[in-house]
């Protein structure tokens, strides 16, 4: 299983459109909004906003925002998953995450901040503030609102309630009628000793030991490799070898995202076209590996930078001049500039350094700009190529 991880993809340029190609023959699994089973519980937090707002305390407006970061999440969700939805079953699925979101939950998030090497400030720089208004939405209304008004429920009692709601038809959740003065009297103690953003960082770590049980995920925010790099846990710092197919997909999201992203209702319909030839998409995708497999290996950053250059040059530009029977004068002026283009080597440099006790960490996507540059220049070409199309490994990135 291929899981896109932590957050739910609540906005469209969270994710590639590239995986759905390149991890064609498998579903993704994509996490469902934390504040999904809300509901459940029976309350109406709209109800209970409008109490914060009649009795106006002194956190008032941290409330509010929180309130705002919220129902931005839920639009920009239900936006974003209506785009997706024509890939749904044969791309993706959904997955309902079952995890702790009370109070342990709340210490269990401050202890994994406390134990990481960089400051408070820095963490909280580094997660995503509407996924924990989310997570914080489903702290107050489902696990604190269980807490405080149905303590005296049994487990199985609990369950049938769920069951209830979740079987209730209509536009509207059949609301309880609530006291809410305990919610409120605990949001009091929260608000009034926490600030918003320790709030809302303390609430986003709610599913990061999830990752203990996910030696593979596709991290939804990339912001969180220098966080997840502090924290105290044992590993193999990286020496020598990288995954060579932790670049190869690397590699072939640079070559195909140009056509596929960012992910609307027209890059949707190409996907959907496109993967109805799994043959080009594995052709590309093997080339990929291929190539990966030679720059991997290489940790020093001069010699890493010599490698692709000639790498290039001497494999994927023939290749590609060749199948598309390119001008050999203005290809090799084209890679020429790519190469001598400052930001090519600075967007290398900045990724290649950064995790694990000083050690270099390779994630290709700056190192191989120059070969996207090259896809890019590749589907502008114009000449009669169906013959050489029909054996080439850079087929799919013509047919995009």
């Amino acid at each position: 299983m291929k899981l896109f991880f932590p957050d739910s993809c609540w906005r469209a340029d969270l994710i590639s459109g590239s995986i759905f190609l390149y991890f064609h023959d498998e579903r993704l699994s994509l996490p469902l909004a934390p504040s999904a089973t809300t509901f459940l519980s029976g309350a109406n937090p709209r109800e209970f906003l409008e109490y914060v707002d009649k009795l106006s305390p002194a956190w008032k407006p941290s409330f509010n925002r929180f309130a705002q970061f919220s129902s931005r999440f839920t639009s920009s969700y239900r936006q974003t998953s209506d785009t997706m939805e024509p890939l749904r079953k044969e791309a993706y699925q959904t997955i309902l995450f079952s995890y702790p979101r009370g109070g342990d939950a709340w210490q269990a998030g401050q202890d994994l901040i406390a134990s990481s090497s960089l400051t408070f400030d820095e963490i909280a720089n580094l997660i995503d503030p509407f996924s924990a208004a989310s997570e914080l939405y489903a702290h107050l209304f489902l696990e604190k609102f269980i807490e405080l008004y149905d303590a005296d429920k049994s487990p199985e009692e609990l369950i049938e309630l769920g069951k209830s709601q979740a079987a209730a038809t209509g536009e509207a959740p059949p609301f309880r009628s609530v006291d809410w003065r305990p919610l409120y009297d605990y949001c009091d103690k929260l608000f009034s000793h926490a600030s918003f953003e320790e709030i809302l960082t303390t609430t986003y770590m709610f599913r990061m030991p999830i990752l203990r049980d996910m030696p593979k995920v596709l991290l939804s925010n990339a912001n969180l490799l220098p966080f997840l790099a502090s924290l105290p846990f044992e590993a193999t710092p990286l020496t020598e070898n990288i995954d060579p197919d932790v670049v190869a997909w690397e590699m072939f999201r640079q070559l195909t995202s140009p056509r596929v992203d960012p992910i609307d209702q027209r890059s949707v319909k190409t996907i959907k076209q496109l993967r109805e030839r799994p043959a080009e998409i594995n052709a590309l995708r093997k080339r990929c590996y291929s190539l990966a497999k030679e720059i991997a290996a290489e940790t020093d950053f001069v010699r890493l930078q010599e490698k692709i250059t000639l790498h290039i040059k001497m494999k994927v530009e023939p290749e590609i001049q060749n199948l598309l029977d390119l001008n050999k004068t203005a290809t090799k002026e084209f890679l020429e500039s790519v190469f001598s283009d400052e930001k090519t080597w600075a967007g290398i440099a900045a990724t290649l350094y950064g995790i694990g006790q000083g050690g270099p960490l390779i994630t290709a996507s700056a190192a191989i700009y120059s070969l996207s540059s090259v896809g890019s220049k590749a589907v502008k070409a114009a000449a009669q190529r169906n013959q050489k199309l029909a054996t080439s490994e850079y087929s799919l990135i013509y047919r995009m």
